[in-house]
């Protein structure tokens, strides 16, 4: 399965997904919310319990409903372990036939892939709209800038330092700001 995020129009985000035997795109309309954002912080959170080798969120599932005038897109997310494929179905829905549901695809891709994928998704946007841009032409949520860097460093070999803070304020886990500043500026 293959995967790949980008603005069609203004205030209009697509998600081109591709597998052996299908191809096809959905959309997700501004009006309706960042629910890119939101399809991004739930694989982020699956991201980091990978990456910290989390065993107590295992298995563990989640939904993003991305939603449009005329046909909404259920995404479930699921992933059984650390060592797992990430498995991801898309079902179509009706806004006006609640009993409408039909499944668009339920396919297993490698947790490095998708991610991947992800990077080079955002990678792509931030050199086509830069960062304001991309709030101008999505509309309703800024440039993921969080993931764009979280990715590039780890695909770069960066580890991002936390900054030294007082030991009461430890939680904050603040990270270095020339750290992050150097892995945008990274060619």
């Amino acid at each position: 399965m293959k995967i790949k995020f980008e603005i069609e129009t203004l205030g209009y985000i697509v998600s081109e997904i591709s597998s052996d035997t299908k191809r096809f795109k959905i959309g997700h309309s501004s009006d309706y919310g960042d629910k890119f954002q939101e399809l991004l912080n739930k694989l982020f959170f699956i991201y980091e319990i990978v990456k910290e080798k989390d065993k107590t969120y295992f298995p563990h599932s989640t939904n993003v409903l991305w939603e449009d005038d005329r046909v909404n897109y259920s995404w479930t997310i699921r992933i059984d372990s650390i060592d797992s494929c990430i498995n991801i179905k898309i079902e179509e829905l009706s806004p006006s036939n609640v009993s409408y549901k039909a499944v668009l695809i339920q396919e297993d891709i490698e947790t490095e892939k998708l991610f991947d994928a992800i990077y080079q998704s955002l990678k792509k946007m931030l050199a086509e709209f830069g960062f304001i841009g991309y709030k101008k032409k999505w509309e309703t949520g800024n440039f993921p800038i969080y993931e764009y860097i979280t990715l590039k460093a780890a695909r770069e070999g960066v580890d991002l330092r936390h900054a030294s803070c007082l030991e009461e304020e430890e939680w904050r886990q603040k990270i270095a700001l020339n750290d992050e500043l150097g892995v945008i500026n990274m060619s």
